[in-house]
């Protein structure tokens, strides 16, 4: 079989979380209709490895939306690629290698939500990409961080990835690693501010939290605004 509904990470959020493992040389255009989800046009050129990742992506999506007994949408994609939820809804798809995982929210007060999985990297890896995911001034909590937990690199750019899909629905543009910086962190989660105002709702200052987990291959975090 090439998808297998699977628990790799509980969410500490409390939000509906569905994961999923996926094998890309089992996987077929037929799949789609197995699972009752569209084939989008703009992945008619893909190669087989995005098609793979994009449906069991919608197919984690399409399992969480059940926990709301939503059983009949398609989630789209927008110009810029980001899923297109339910109306009073919104959600966040990650992907990596054979992992799909998707949450959703009906909860009024949140306006975003970001969930990221990475595989580990090498410390040699870390090490070359450091200085452009890590702002000077987080370097010293950086280093703290590498104290309490091994690649810590990882963790970073996973949880400024959930940032980015958290407030993207309320900042509407792109902006890149050096808009936030890591403050504070613990066992499980990891405080950064903002360093420029992103929008009249993201102001500099503002702080957010992000939730990490790990294991030996893997970093999953999640955020919400």
């Amino acid at each position: 079989m090439w998808l297998t509904i699977d628990t790799f990470f509980q969410s500490q959020l409390g939000y509906p979380l569905h994961c999923a493992q996926f094998d890309v040389k089992h996987y077929t255009s037929q799949y789609f209709s197995d699972f009752g989800i569209t084939f989008p046009t703009k992945l008619s050129g893909a190669v087989v490895k995005r098609q793979a990742e994009y449906l069991a992506g919608r197919v984690c999506a399409k399992n969480a939306l059940l926990t709301f007994g939503v059983n009949d949408f398609q989630i789209t994609s927008a110009e810029n690629r980001a899923p297109i939820w339910p109306k009073n809804m919104c959600g966040s798809i990650t992907h990596t290698q054979n992992i799909a995982a998707a949450a959703v929210t009906n909860n009024p007060n949140v306006s975003g939500l970001g969930i990221d999985i990475e595989c580990v990297m090498e410390e040699e890896q870390e090490k070359e990409l450091c200085s452009y995911i890590i702002t000077p001034n987080e370097k010293s909590t950086f280093l703290k961080l590498s104290k309490l937990s091994s690649n810590p690199l990882t963790i970073i750019f996973s949880a400024k990835e959930s940032i980015y899909k958290a407030l993207y629905p309320t900042v509407r543009r792109f902006f890149d690693f050096n808009a936030v910086t890591l403050v504070e962190f613990d066992n499980n989660k990891l405080i950064f501010i903002i360093n420029n105002q992103l929008s009249s709702n993201v102001p500099k200052g503002k702080l957010i939290t992000v939730y990490y987990q790990k294991d030996t291959n893997f970093v999953f975090t999640e955020a919400s605004f």
